[in-house]
């Protein structure tokens, strides 16, 4: 080969080496430092809104999720700083009061004037599909709702937009079938008497938890109809104290809210067949200040059902513990407070793994922080979710309320719904119910 022809390979290898060397640093510069397909190391500035009861029959259990969420802030202050992230973080709060048109309010002042781009909350399905649809969807602001949900909800046109931390109303019929199936030894020869309200949340529930007793063979005696409006008199709810208790049921089951409980409550009470130990309650009915309000005499021995927390995991002991240590010590660990807690800190998770804080963006992100088959990082592991996540890659998030592994409507699909019982005037959880459900995109 002569000297000429060598010379001329010798540089055009030299050129392609230049130029792979160019082409891996441009590579290596993508994502900000990420090292994948991430976002890299972003400058985050995240307002989380909180629409919260703080106020009414719900307030010892807003007064928790407010605790719980300011806890989740610590840990995400804590993580970021650990971490080596440039965020700033910070929540507020808004009551959204006693019913939809409240907690529309509650909601647009979180956004329009605290310029909140995720909102918790709030705490009741019909006010989180109002808002979502005034709020959140129009605003493109993520909305995650630490409570039990309907249909209504998971059917909304919002691009992912709405989701929830707390196992679906869609599960919970098949799991008060379940604990009252355990607690009765069985389901052949016990009949039930359902009282519903007559919405949404109470026509699904009742008619899911119908199905599923008599499809086991139970026998539902009544089917009382409760009004969702208060009625014009005393007589009014006594007759329908005397309809639920006729014909001697073996258990009761309420789908209710607090507020119309406490209107019918006066009337059980004084109903000689009334026998609080026998009866059932739907998520609604979950609250420590029912029994002030009500009176011993109407609730005492009476169950109820809500989402809950795998008790015994360690991801949800240690926010137990957690939570019991931290300050405001007068303010008691209540039903929800771990699916605040985890909503919170998905708000935050989302906007790293979209490097932005813009709702559209981190809702893109939100499912798949939490479906199954990435790496798993519990809440204890902000710090090393965050570099994962900055790097692109793929995280399952379980919180204090467990395994999420959300659907593609933004609802987890397993879980344990909690049993409570009221008992000496306090609210006590006396065991748990297992349920889970295929997600509707899986065969």
């Amino acid at each position: 080969m002569n000297r000429l022809l060598s010379g001329r390979i010798d540089s055009l290898h030299a050129i392609a080496a230049s130029a792979s060397l160019v082409l891996i640093l441009g590579l290596s510069a993508c994502g900000g430092g990420g090292g994948g397909n991430g976002p890299g190391s972003k400058q985050l500035n995240l307002v989380i809104g909180n629409s919260l009861p703080l106020s009414g029959s719900s307030k010892a259990l807003g007064d928790s999720g407010e605790k719980a969420s300011q806890l989740a802030l610590d840990q995400i202050k804590k993580a970021a700083e650990t971490a080596g992230a440039d965020h700033t973080v910070r929540v507020v709060e808004q009551d959204q009061g006693g019913n939809t048109d409240s907690a529309v309010e509650s909601a647009k002042k979180l956004v329009d004037t605290d310029r909140a781009s995720c909102l918790t909350g709030p705490w009741s399905s019909d006010a989180v599909a109002q808002v979502a649809q005034e709020v959140a969807i129009p605003a493109k602001v993520l909305e995650i709702a630490p409570v039990a949900t309907g249909d209504d909800v998971a059917e909304l046109n919002d691009h992912d937009l709405v989701l929830s931390t707390a196992l679906p109303v869609s599960l919970e019929g098949d799991a008060l079938s379940k604990a009252i199936e355990e607690e009765l030894g069985g389901v052949q020869g016990n009949s039930i008497s359902v009282a519903s309200t007559e919405d949404t949340y109470g026509d699904t529930l009742s008619q899911d938890f119908t199905d599923d007793w008599q499809g086991k063979d139970g026998t539902v005696s009544e089917h009382t109809v409760l009004s969702s409006t208060p009625l014009s008199t005393p007589s009014a709810y006594s007759g329908q104290a005397y309809q639920m208790t006729s014909n001697s049921p073996d258990a009761i089951l309420l789908i209710d809210n607090l507020n119309g409980f406490s209107q019918l409550a006066p009337a059980l009470a004084s109903n000689s067949s009334w026998d609080p130990s026998t009866a059932w309650g739907s998520d609604q009915l979950v609250s420590p200040a029912l029994p002030k309000e009500v009176g011993a005499n109407a609730i005492n021995g009476m169950r109820a059902l809500a989402p809950g927390a795998p008790q015994g995991e360690e991801p949800t002991s240690a926010f137990d513990q957690v939570f019991e240590s931290a300050s405001p010590h007068d303010v008691r660990l209540a039903p929800y407070a771990a699916q605040e807690f985890d909503a919170t800190v998905l708000c935050y998770l989302a906007a790293v793994a979209a490097g932005s804080t813009d709702g559209q963006k981190m809702a893109d992100k939100l499912i798949d922080i939490t479906a199954p088959g990435g790496d798993e990082f519990t809440w204890q592991q902000l710090p090393d979710a965050i570099k994962a996540l900055e790097d692109g890659k793929d995280i399952d998030y379980t919180g204090a309320s467990g395994p999420l592994d959300m659907d593609v409507h933004g609802n987890p699909t397993s879980g344990v719904f909690a049993v409570y019982q009221y008992t000496s005037g306090a609210l006590k959880q006396v065991g748990e119910v297992s349920v889970e459900k295929p997600n509707p995109a899986t065969p």
